[in-house]
């Protein structure tokens, strides 16, 4: 699913790009012609990925090696989700057009309109029916009893209300990306199909070098022992909500910089870079501070083993210590997708990744048997690299002079 999400990550990426430079440059036409192009991408690419999956989804389960009993299992919610992939690469890269025309609020609405329908989905579809006590009452609830395959069933009709809501917006709203739906006036532009690759190509590639870099990380991981891996476990979900902001300035940035360069205002594009690091990093810096000062009782939130827990304060504090440095680098990431200079990112992930973080992940924990501690200090040690080379590249001024 993860490798999945990064082929549609990668496309929105590039179409974010166009949709940006065409709302910046004012012109109506190549806005709308952007958007008409960009969802006859995602329609496409979600065809050929649900018959990647429809075709893969019996073996996969296989291939990676499951127990026999969870092979069926997986099996079917494979089969189920593969029929919502359509509807999820055209919601997603809907999502990307709507932030680079500036409404981000209609996106978020969707996505958590979606969400809540996805979760009450689950309750319905997953649990067979029931009697719950609530206030010395008994109530009857229906339920499915589906399992698994009522998950998959919940989270693929979540994806197409998702596209339904989206694209009644896209035909409604009154922004830039607004087109008539029923009567499209365009046609296929081979130009925008090759911008859209050489965008989205190398967004793909860092993406695949991150998601095989977590899989390598992980089994080197998983032979120091079930209490350092779920230390390790705890504190990457936790990580996972302090770089949250980090993310939404990059979206920010993408398509504020994508609309000066398109109207052909660097200068602006200089002012906002400037203003989306430094506003970015004060609000990481502000999260990260309780997170590493009660980083002990955080962590005790999520389990109940002494172990893991002493074990686990240890490795969030280093991380929330350390991680300005990787939101650093994502918000940087941002600035530069914006002005199409995506090789730049690729190339510091593929170094970072697997020229620094790997080697340094393998010499901590074996030469220097430093554990689990000792891999948040090399990942510290990657992060804070990929953020000078990133204070470099926008200090050279050379990410604006790239075009797709």
């Amino acid at each position: 699913v993860w490798l999945i999400n990064g082929f549609i990550t990668a496309l929105s990426v590039g179409c974010s790009y166009l949709a940006a430079h065409a709302v910046g440059s004012g012109s109506v036409h190549r806005t709308h012609s952007v958007t008409y192009q960009s969802i006859t991408c995602s329609l496409i690419l979600g065809l050929l990925l649900f018959f990647g999956v429809e075709l893969v989804c019996r073996p996969l389960p296989i291939w990676l090696g499951a127990a026999p009993d969870v092979v069926p299992m997986a099996q079917s919610y494979m089969r189920v989700i593969g029929f919502g992939l359509i509807p999820q690469s055209v919601a997603v890269v809907l999502s990307s057009l709507f932030r680079s025309a500036g409404d981000t609020r209609t996106p978020l609405a969707a996505n958590l309109t979606s969400n809540m329908a996805n979760i009450i989905g689950n309750f319905f579809l997953i649990y067979p029916a029931r009697d719950v006590v609530l206030g010395g009452r008994t109530i009857f609830i229906w339920g499915a009893g589906l399992g698994v395959t009522g998950a998959a069933i919940s989270t693929a009709a979540s994806q197409y209300l998702l596209f339904f809501i989206l694209l009644w917006f896209l035909s409604h709203k009154d922004t830039p990306v607004r087109i008539p739906l029923l009567r499209p006036r365009y046609r296929i532009q081979r130009r925008v199909f090759r911008q859209l690759w050489h965008i989205s190509f190398p967004v793909l590639l860092e993406r695949l070098t991150l998601t095989s870099g977590q899989i390598a990380l992980t089994a080197m991981i998983s032979g120091l022992g079930t209490v350092p891996l779920a230390a390790h476990y705890l504190t990457n979900q936790t990580e996972g909500i302090m770089y949250l902001p980090a993310y939404g300035f990059s979206y920010t940035a993408t398509a504020l910089i994508g609309q000066s360069l398109g109207a052909g205002r660097k200068d602006l594009a200089d002012r906002f870079a400037l203003s989306i690091c430094l506003i970015g990093s004060a609000v990481i810096v502000m999260v990260c501070i309780p997170v590493a000062i009660w980083s002990g009782p955080i962590i005790r939130l999520f389990t109940s083993d002494p172990d893991v827990a002493v074990l686990g304060a240890q490795t969030l504090f280093i991380a929330a210590a350390t991680e300005i440095f990787f939101s650093f680098f994502v918000i940087a990431c941002g600035i530069c997708r914006g002005a199409g200079d995506v090789r730049f990112s690729l190339l510091v992930s593929v170094i970072g990744m697997w020229g620094l973080r790997i080697g340094l992940v393998y010499i901590a924990t074996r030469p220097l048997q430093m554990g689990v501690v000792g891999v948040w200090i090399a990942i510290a040690v990657d992060c804070f690299i990929r953020s000078v080379l990133c204070i470099w590249r926008l200090r050279s001024g050379k990410w604006k002079n790239h075009t797709a």
